[in-house]
């Protein structure tokens, strides 16, 4: 591996799925699901500078993660694995099912934009002006209502539990780096364009970040896409409704085999 990016398996499934984590994320947030689901082998992954993976040559530049989800799949021993992005990872998820595809045996997009709408840009920005004034904790706590669904919020009566956990999994000067490197992603669209993979796009109804357009415009850019939306759920659909996550999954599996 060109840097040594944590990464772990869960499952004993003959069915590879790799993730692409959100933006302040790492494995920790992905492992109740994946032990859940032991009929799929996860492949987990902390993205460079953060959780346990190393922070690597800054700048950051989107084909850097690119690169790391490559070697991760190389030491993991995937075979034609489901390739998801959550949220951030998303983005890292449409660039590399762009230039190598072949590696793919379907994309999967959940919670992820089409591109930076002025009010997505103002979030973002938000938070990385919280990063660097007040820290990983001041970051947390600006997103907190944004991108945790009120399902989760319900579900934790103390939410600062659900700030540590953010504290836990980030160091500043990683989250900055992250940052820094978003602010530089080339369009979506063009990636978008160029994929050739069974891609199933999903967001949830009450996602304050990803919209209705944003479904519509990854179904129209990428061709052959099919969006979902589910019902009564924000920007943590796989958090928030497990189970209607993995029906998805299943599903679009069932369309993979049909199309074979």
């Amino acid at each position: 591996m060109t840097m040594t990016i944590h990464f772990e398996t869960h499952g004993e499934g003959p069915r590879d799925i790799v993730i692409c984590n959100g933006l302040s994320q790492s494995c920790a947030n992905w492992r109740g699901i994946a032990r859940k689901n032991p009929q799929f082998r996860w492949i987990l992954f902390d993205a460079r500078g953060t959780g346990k993976s190393p922070m690597g040559q800054t700048p950051y530049h989107i084909d850097d993660h690119v690169t790391d989800v490559l070697d991760v799949l190389d030491a993991a021993g995937a075979k034609n694995p489901l390739l998801m992005g959550f949220s951030h990872g998303g983005r890292i998820a449409l660039r590399a099912a762009a230039e190598h595809g072949y590696r793919f045996r379907g994309l999967l997009l959940v919670s992820t934009g089409a591109g930076q709408t002025t009010l997505r840009q103002a979030h973002v920005r938000s938070w990385y002006e919280s990063l660097k004034s007040g820290g990983v904790r001041a970051m947390a706590w600006t997103s907190l209502p944004t991108i945790v669904g009120i399902k989760i919020l319900d579900r934790f009566q103390d939410w600062d539990l659900l700030v540590k956990g953010t504290v836990a999994r980030n160091n500043e000067e990683g989250l900055l780096a992250l940052f820094q490197g978003m602010f530089r992603y080339p369009s979506a669209q063009v990636d978008a364009a160029s994929i050739r993979l069974p891609t199933l796009a999903m967001r949830g109804e009450e996602d304050p970040l990803v919209r209705p357009t944003d479904l519509d415009d990854l179904v129209k850019w990428i061709d052959g896409a099919r969006g979902e939306t589910v019902p009564q759920t924000g920007h943590t659909l796989p958090l928030e409704e497990p189970e209607a996550f993995i029906a998805h999954i299943d599903r679009f599996y069932e369309e993979l085999d049909q199309g074979e």
